[in-house]
């Protein structure tokens, strides 16, 4: 029987309160390392790159007010074509009114953006920001000029906790692709 890769734990965290601080956690126990925002805001998306070779530096990141739910960040695009690199996309107490629209809507969704987001979509249109007022995204995948498998979720009663791992190529070595299993030790 063949040994399983080893993996690392990927948990993504984004917090519709005020307050709360969105976060990845790679691996876990005493080798677990957070991943923060530099700047984090209430009310945005924060776009965080990280390097697939070693998936605890962030390469670069765009903390994007919610108001400008319209527009692709202004550099982003160099890095998603790249597959040298993993992109997360984690909001913060995101308001209803600032679900993406236009041209960063399309551009989520041709990285992998779906169902979660398309329902947090119709109650923005359907419900407004009166029925429920602050709601929770995440998105993460690996970057490159075809994008791969991504992931998401979505709420609108709390925040969103997105639990992967990455996973190395066959031979245990870097580069690191998401993938939709969970890792824990038992010990």
């Amino acid at each position: 029987m063949a040994q399983m890769t080893p993996m690392l734990a990927y948990t993504i965290q984004g917090f519709s309160s005020s307050g709360g601080i969105t976060r990845i956690t790679i691996g876990q126990r005493n080798t677990k390392q957070s991943i923060r925002p530099t700047a984090p805001a209430d009310d945005s998306y924060w776009i965080v790159i990280l390097d697939a070779h070693n998936p605890t530096t962030k390469v670069q990141e765009f903390v994007v007010p919610g108001s400008s739910n319209t527009a692709v960040p202004s550099g982003l695009d160099t890095y998603m074509s790249n597959p040298a690199y993993l992109f997360a996309v984690v909001t913060q107490y995101l308001s209803t009114l600032h679900v993406p629209q236009g041209d960063f809507y399309d551009y989520l969704a041709a990285h992998g953006a779906g169902r979660e987001l398309q329902r947090l979509e119709q109650v923005n249109t359907s419900l407004g920001c009166g029925s429920i007022s602050y709601l929770s995204y995440a998105l993460t995948g690996q970057c490159g000029p075809t994008p791969s498998a991504a992931y998401e979720r979505g709420s609108t009663s709390g925040g969103v906790l997105l639990l992967m791992s990455l996973m190395p190529l066959p031979n245990g070595q870097p580069p690191y692709t998401v993938c939709d299993s969970n890792t824990f030790v038992t010990r």
